[in-house]
């Protein structure tokens, strides 16, 4: 856009910032903070991502052979650099994957408060850029140790880097290339994503003789336009894809159109050695260090570029899009088209009030529950609306350059979202939030010179308001994650000890734990859950080993798995019934040779919903931590017989026998015996559940090693106490646990 078509006004000095200003972004940050741990710590997801990275990662780790012994998705500087990090103290435990993955979650929200701060002064917009940030990528809590949080740190760290060096083009060309060959080395696609904008924005500011701005744009178009339908063609014939590629091409061609109305001279065609250079270094240390570890490089091909292209095909989860989006992306593109090209009246009424639009519908996330979430949000409308914050206004050329390198790593990392529209939405669309902040503190900017007396008390009114809805809408995170951790019970499980989880939860996977550890030589699961293997120590059959195994790993892999399982009579399967039922039912779970091998050979010993442990058919087990309720006919006394079967090393000095109902994330107890209201007898077992001897009566206080059979006779059990959300504890004379029991079905 020619600058003299646009309104007269200069950088004018903003008010002084207030003292209370800069407390409530502290207070931001603390409760940011607050929020950010305890979710951490307080949240478990079934399909249990995390467990098959730590798993992996510390398979590779001490045993090489990535790819070719050890299965992932994902790239090898990962892997690497995974490693490097156990070399100076980092353990492949449920808890350090959390608090690595916290640091990746904070270091972004910290690398994009900085930039903001860094081009606004402003606490209301560093405020609002932090909370935005966070929330944008808040399902880190899901994937704890997932190259997720690696990749928003890494993306994070280069928006901040290119407006520190947007004028030093050669450090800003070697970060570029360190960072985008670490994120093709992580996950090929992301870095992809990531050359593709910081490359655009390198072309758009080419100081190059004979290369004209307008082929300079016109190349940079049609490779952000191109890219979304490169990326989705195996399956662009399904609807959502379409909508997909089309509303991704779209914002790339507008923000680079955008873009290209404020540029400057900055790059030159020597900064490319900077940058190949920067990535040969990264792409030599990488290969050396994976191929020295057993991997060759077929596998290494493999692993990094052919695997990863067939992802679509193998699974997608579709983006929901609105009634209308394709609509919308192409009326973007018009405005766009018109706002830049078209006649400059009304240009900056035009860009002015779609900022402030687009901005107020994203803070309405604050205060208001809205169908879609941030990331889903800025997917829907934000790839749309990404020029308008790029569009320069003039007397912003002091921020140009920043808001066209955030503009454009947006609009390329959006397709992050694809071929999977799950965490990886938000994961890609949070820099939406510091371009939003810088764009609309530049309007307030260049018109913040002598207001009169009614629009500087509006303005004050108007920061004070930013500043107490993102502090309410911190805090209210914060007393989430703090009222949850604190009804929590620690899972207590090797790695993972501190995790703070639903007791129903806590309960079921320790017994799970414990029967693995007793009974199992060797042990699979279905879905894949590698957490069992960390807190276990019992092997799976093979390195390769994955979420969805099904449809990720070859027919081969899965004969090899079913030859080691065949070979180990004593292996068994631990199955989550909810996820084997949904997989099942929408297909993703194809009746491979190897499920179907698993069917016909396994069968549930026992089910503590929604888990089932199975053994090899014609095996019985002791259940052990378990407990069932039987019932005497009427008139006969005990009524009531409650049969633990337990495995302690050393129980010692039980008390008291405590039935509690478990009520939210903790159990409530309902009813305690002692020795005045029941008889108790105990009958040592083997692992198969038979007696080994004659029961024999014992009395509170009492003691037991080894395996045995607690038969807990009374007269009364409380009514309508459902058994699946009942829990026996045995207890000591202090109160604390020595052994506990869930109730079968």
């Amino acid at each position: 856009m020619p600058a003299d078509s646009l309104p007269p006004s200069k950088p004018a000095a903003l008010p002084p910032v207030r003292w209370w200003q800069l407390m409530t972004v502290v207070l931001v940050g603390a409760l940011i903070g607050v929020g950010t741990v305890t979710l951490s710590f307080s949240t478990f997801m079934s399909y249990d991502d995390e467990g098959y990275v730590l798993f992996s990662l510390k398979d590779f780790t001490e045993g090489g052979g990535l790819y070719s012994r050890v299965y992932s998705q994902y790239g090898p500087f990962f892997f690497l650099f995974h490693q490097a990090l156990h070399v100076v103290g980092f353990d492949f435990t449920n808890v350090e994957g959390r608090l690595l993955t916290l640091g990746c979650w904070l270091g972004a929200i910290g690398f994009c408060g900085a930039l903001a701060w860094r081009f606004t002064r402003s606490p209301g917009a560093t405020a609002f850029t932090m909370g935005g940030v966070c929330l944008h990528v808040f399902d880190l809590i899901s994937s704890p140790a997932h190259p997720g949080g690696f990749i928003v740190l890494v993306t994070a760290a280069a928006a901040w880097l290119g407006g520190r060096w947007r004028d030093a083009s050669p450090k800003l060309a070697a970060a570029t290339g360190l960072i985008g060959a670490a994120l093709l080395l992580t996950k090929i696609n992301v870095g992809v994503f990531f050359l593709f904008g910081a490359g655009s924005w390198w072309l758009l500011h080419l100081n190059a003789a004979g290369f004209t701005p307008r082929r300079r744009t016109l190349l940079a178009a049609l490779a952000l336009a191109a890219m979304p339908f490169a990326l989705t063609r195996p399956i662009l014939d399904q609807p959502w894809v379409a909508t997909f590629a089309l509303v991704a091409a779209c914002g790339g061609l507008t923000t680079v159109l955008a873009a290209a109305g404020g540029v400057r001279p900055a790059t030159r065609r020597s900064d490319l050695l900077w940058l190949g250079g920067a990535a040969a270094v990264v792409v030599a240390v990488t290969a050396t260090g994976i191929l020295s570890q057993g991997t060759s490089w077929r596998a290494l091909l493999d692993g990094v570029v052919f695997g990863p292209l067939s992802q679509p095909l193998a699974y997608s989860a579709a983006v929901n899009w609105p009634t209308g989006t394709a609509a919308v992306g192409l009326a973007s593109l018009a405005l766009a088209g018109w706002v830049t090209l078209g006649p400059s009246s009304h240009r900056f009424a035009i860009v002015a009030s779609g900022r402030l639009i687009v901005a107020l519908l994203y803070l309405t996330g604050w205060l208001v529950n809205r169908p879609l979430g941030a990331g889903q949000f800025t997917l829907v409308y934000g790839l749309g609306a990404a020029w308008l914050f790029v569009q320069p206004l003039g007397g912003d050329g002091s921020t140009q350059p920043v808001r066209a390198w955030l503009g454009l790593l947006f609009v390329t990392q959006a397709l992050h979202g694809f071929p999977v529209a799950g965490s990886q939405v938000g994961w890609g669309t949070f820099l939406f939030v510091p371009l939003i902040a810088i764009g609309v503190h530049d309007l307030v900017r260049l018109h913040a010179d002598h207001p009169p007396p009614l629009v500087r008390r509006l303005r004050f009114l108007a920061s004070a308001l930013l500043l107490a809805v993102i502090a309410a809408g911190c805090a209210n995170f914060a007393r989430f994650g703090y009222t949850r951790i604190r009804g929590r019970d620690s899972l207590r499980l090797p790695g993972a000890e501190t995790l703070q989880l639903a007791e129903k939860t806590t309960t079921s996977m320790r017994v799970l734990a414990r029967n693995a550890a007793a009974h199992a030589e060797m042990l699979f699961t279905l879905p894949g859950l590698q957490s069992f293997h960390l807190w276990t120590g019992v092997p799976p059959p093979t390195g390769a080993n994955a979420t969805h195994w099904f449809y990720l790993l070859t027919l081969e892999q899965q004969e090899e798995i079913r030859v080691r399982l065949e070979a180990a009579p004593r292996s068994c399967l631990i199955v989550e019934r909810s996820l084997y039922d949904l997989l099942a039912g929408t297909q993703v779970m194809k009746p491979t040779p190897l499920v179907r091998w698993l069917l016909a050979n396994y069968e549930p010993a026992f089910a503590l919903a929604p888990y089932e442990f199975w053994v090899r058919k014609g095996r019985t087990i002791a259940p052990i931590d378990t407990a069932t309720l039987l019932e005497a006919a009427a008139g006969n006394s005990p009524r009531y017989c409650l049969a633990l079967t337990l495995a302690a090393s050393d129980l010692r000095r039980v008390t008291t026998i405590e039935l509690g109902r478990f009520d939210g994330g903790r159990s409530t107890p309902v009813k305690t015996w002692t020795a005045t209201d029941a008889q108790l007898t105990l009958t040592p077992l083997n692992s198969a559940g038979a007696a080994t001897g004659p029961g024999h009566r014992v009395a509170f206080p009492f003691d037991a090693n080894g395996i045995v059979r607690l038969d807990l006779f009374v007269e009364q059990f409380p009514p309508n106490c459902p058994l699946e959300s009942c829990v026996l504890y045995l207890r000591d004379a202090t109160g604390a646990r020595v052994a506990e029991a869930r109730f079968l079905k």
